[in-house]
C-alpha cells in the first residue's frame, strides 16, 4: 500500500500528494513543484531511442543532426546493442561539434566489453541552416537492435537511424574517429 506523504515542510508549503512517484522540481516562474520523474529527465535534454529495426555489421547509420553549425552541439551518448545475435555491450562517448571551426570531437569515455561502435564521425560545414551530422559504424556481429541513451544535450536532434553511404554526403568537411 502507498503511503501519502506531506511534503510542506520539506519542499516551501507544497500541497499534500502522493509523492512516490514525484520529483521536486522548479517551474518557469521559479516556484518549487512536484512532477512525475519522466518529466525531468526529458527535459534538459535528456532522451532514449531503441531501434525499430536492427543495424547490420560493418555499415554507416545517421544517428542525429543539428540545425545550425553556428551553435555550440554537444552531449554525453550512451550506446549499447540489445542481446539478438551477440552479447549486449555499450559504450559511452562525449561529442562536441560546430561548424566554423575545427572544433569537432567524439571522445570514448568507458566501454562496457567489446565495442558496438568501431567508427563515429562528425560531418559539418560553415552554415548557420545546416548543423554537424553524427554518424556511426556498426560493430557487433550480424544485425542487432541498439539503444541510444543522451543527456546533457545542447542543439542534437536524434533520429531513427539511417543507413548512409561509407563515402560521406558531398558538400561537408569530415572528421572521423576509431575506438
Amino acid at each position: 500500500m502507498l503511503k501519502k506523504v506531506t511534503t510542506k515542510e520539506y519542499n516551501n508549503a507544497l500541497e499534500e500528494k502522493d509523492s512516490v512517484h514525484k520529483v521536486k522540481a522548479v517551474d518557469a516562474a521559479g516556484n518549487d513543484i512536484l512532477v512525475a520523474s519522466r518529466v525531468v529527465a526529458f527535459s534538459g535534454g535528456c532522451g532514449k531511442i531503441t531501434t525499430v529495426g536492427r543495424l547490420a555489421w560493418g555499415r554507416w547509420y545517421r544517428i542525429a543532426s543539428s540545425k545550425s553549425g553556428a551553435n555550440p552541439n554537444s552531449l554525453l551518448l550512451n550506446v549499447g546493442n540489445l542481446y539478438v545475435n551477440s552479447p549486449a555491450i555499450s559504450q559511452l562517448f562525449y561529442i562536441s561539434a560546430e561548424g566554423f571551426g575545427n572544433n569537432q570531437v567524439i571522445t570514448q569515455l568507458a566501454c562496457g566489453g567489446d565495442k558496438c561502435i568501431s567508427k563515429a564521425r562528425i560531418l559539418y560545414k560553415r552554415s548557420t541552416t545546416e548543423g554537424p551530422i553524427i554518424e556511426i559504424l556498426v560493430n557487433a556481429p550480424n544485425e542487432n537492435y541498439y539503444a541510444f541513451a543522451y543527456s546533457n544535450n545542447i542543439g542534437f536532434v536524434f533520429q531513427e537511424p539511417v543507413e548512409v553511404n561509407e563515402t560521406p554526403e558531398e558538400g561537408y568537411s569530415v572528421k572521423e574517429f576509431s575506438f
